[in-house]
């Protein structure tokens, strides 16, 4: 079962990874310029299925009606500009306070009922809030980042025959 901090990155459209609020909702890159080529043409798109298609990260292609549908279902709108709306530091960079100490954490509020649901922005907390395997990972990919698939090893210019003229 996803976690509840889990189901905050997710795009609530397909479900694929978000990067920001997008046209008032939480989406992925791919809903975001979904939404924003679908509103701009004057025909919607028709389903063949009655409206019965799943929308997820596999299969959000496959028809683009009951997408859109979701979309507008999630709480997309269609006279919110994206460019107005910016995506939230911690689901662009979540490491980006590891290296000051701190991590990021959403606050959320909730006015009058759950379906309204207010993004306050991230909060830098202490790292020692976070459980010792975590801050140990999270420092690790800080000191020693990731290395390249081969580690090739440079050869001194000296060892190359000279060239001769």
């Amino acid at each position: 079962m996803a976690s509840r901090e889990d189901e905050l990155r997710n795009c609530v459209v397909c479900g694929d990874q978000a990067t920001g609020y997008h046209f008032n909702a939480l989406t992925c890159e791919g809903c975001k310029g979904f939404f924003r080529r679908t509103v701009s043409k004057s025909i919607g798109p028709t389903c063949p299925f009655a409206g019965s298609c799943e929308v997820s990260k596999i299969q959000r292609r496959h028809c683009p009606a009951c997408r859109l549908q979701k979309c507008l279902d999630a709480g997309m709108r269609k006279d919110t500009s994206s460019s107005s709306v910016h995506p939230s530091p911690a689901l662009a960079h979540p490491g980006a306070c590891a290296a000051s100490g701190h991590t990021l954490r959403r606050r959320q509020h909730f006015h009058g009922t759950a379906s309204h649901q207010v993004y306050q922005g991230p909060a830098c907390l202490p790292v020692s809030d976070l459980p010792s395997s975590f801050r140990r990972q999270t420092l690790q990919q800080v000191v020693y980042p990731p290395r390249k698939v081969t580690d090739n090893k440079l050869t001194h210019a000296s060892a190359f025959p000279s060239i001769r003229s």
